[in-house]
């Protein structure tokens, strides 16, 4: 008898958990983590990739419970070796990214119907996010036989760095709800650019029939203000 009232307390709880009468729309805070990795001319697999750290911070706006626009700045690092007698190369580059995106959840944020859709949110939100912006990066390449610190040699760059690129970006992630203000959504996003020097290797040494792509998976925090009725906690404070 005990145990069946402390699985109905616990339902009751997790259920008064996806109560909220915070609407979903405004603006949201968010911030991220995770590494990066590359896809280019001397590295087109993981297995010589060296992942880097990836840092983001940026805005979302909701229009709906369904559609959101995100605006993020975010840096990477991105590095590969090739240990081959042909080019035994290796590269590491700094990556700053400014980009724009629609956010579609693929599910309503709201859970139930009738009476009970204003007031219960999904605690999992499956969403895709697509768009695009510019990258500003510097890359330096060297052989294949230490880290970059470590290295007595450089290559030539191949153009003037920093430089400018416009990137394409998509994926997709899982938006989890803890509450009205904070939720927690892991992600993965492919970024394609237009350039051939993200590893400081062109034509002269690798193929130029391909640009270099890299790829981020990363968990993002994601902060929403609650604003507070003044006029409603003044009353209540009157009322004690």
């Amino acid at each position: 008898m005990l145990l069946s009232q402390d699985v109905m307390g616990q339902a009751q709880f997790l259920k008064k958990g996806r109560i909220s009468r915070v609407p979903e729309r405004g603006l949201v805070i968010q911030a991220g983590a995770g590494i990066a990795a590359i896809k280019s001319d001397i590295c087109g697999s993981w297995r010589c990739n060296d992942f880097g750290p990836y840092l983001g911070i940026g805005a979302l706006y909701k229009f709906t419970p369904y559609i959101a626009v995100s605006t993020e700045l975010n840096y990477q690092r991105l590095g590969a070796e090739e240990k081959t007698p042909k080019l035994n190369l290796a590269f590491q580059s700094e990556v700053t990214e400014i980009s724009s995106m629609l956010v579609v959840n693929l599910l309503d944020s709201y859970s139930g119907s009738g009476n009970y859709r204003s007031s219960r949110k999904r605690f999992v939100v499956p969403y895709v996010k697509a768009g695009g912006g510019i990258v500003y990066y510097t890359a330096t390449s060297f052989p294949a036989d230490g880290k970059l610190n470590e290295s007595q040699t450089t290559y030539d760059r191949e153009i003037d760095y920093p430089a400018l690129a416009p990137v394409i970006a998509f994926g997709g992630g899982l938006r989890f709800r803890l509450n009205d203000e904070i939720s927690i959504a892991p992600e993965m996003v492919y970024h394609m650019t237009t350039t051939d020097h993200l590893d400081n290797i062109g034509p002269r040494l690798g193929s130029a029939q391909y640009k270099d792509d890299y790829g981020v998976g990363a968990v993002k925090i994601l902060y929403t203000p609650v604003v507070k009725n003044n006029i409603f906690s003044k009353k209540s404070q009157q009322a004690k």
